[in-house]
């Protein structure tokens, strides 16, 4: 009798276990219409850095898809960026730059206010972009 009392609580402790993950799963999981939401307020700009042909335009479209409101593509100052980085052109505290890096998963932010850009994000692609977008070779 007192084996069958064990095997009941630890029956209950696995019930309470799976009922707190499916909790916390429901909890932290992104709502893909409120994902969708936010990324059509930043306005981005994408530029090509590593000089591959059309390849802002490629990852513009990608992005595009994902909802974000791509305003301008082009070339970058200079076509020899070895890394991909996310600039923040609107907001002393880089809250678009850290949104935009994590929708991406970019690691690189930097910040260069500009309120005549009318740009929440620029987007510098970098040798490294294939780490970001893959199957580029789709886009025409």
């Amino acid at each position: 009798m007192k084996s069958s009392g064990k095997v009941l609580l630890y029956l209950l402790v696995i019930i309470l276990a799976a009922f707190l993950i499916s909790i916390i799963f429901m909890y932290t999981r992104e709502n893909p219409e409120a994902i969708r939401k936010k990324n059509s307020t930043l306005r981005v700009e994408v530029l090509n850095g590593c000089g591959e042909n059309r390849l802002a335009l490629k990852v513009a479209n990608v992005l595009r898809r994902q909802g974000f409101n791509v305003v301008k593509i082009g070339n970058a100052t200079q076509s020899d960026f070895e890394k991909t980085v996310v600039i923040e052109r609107s907001s002393d505290d880089y809250s678009n730059a850290k949104y935009f890096a994590r929708r991406i998963k970019c690691k690189y932010i930097g910040k260069d206010i500009d309120p005549a850009l009318h740009l929440e994000v620029s987007l510098i692609l970098g040798l490294d972009y294939s780490r970001y977008f893959t199957n580029l070779s789709e886009e025409f």
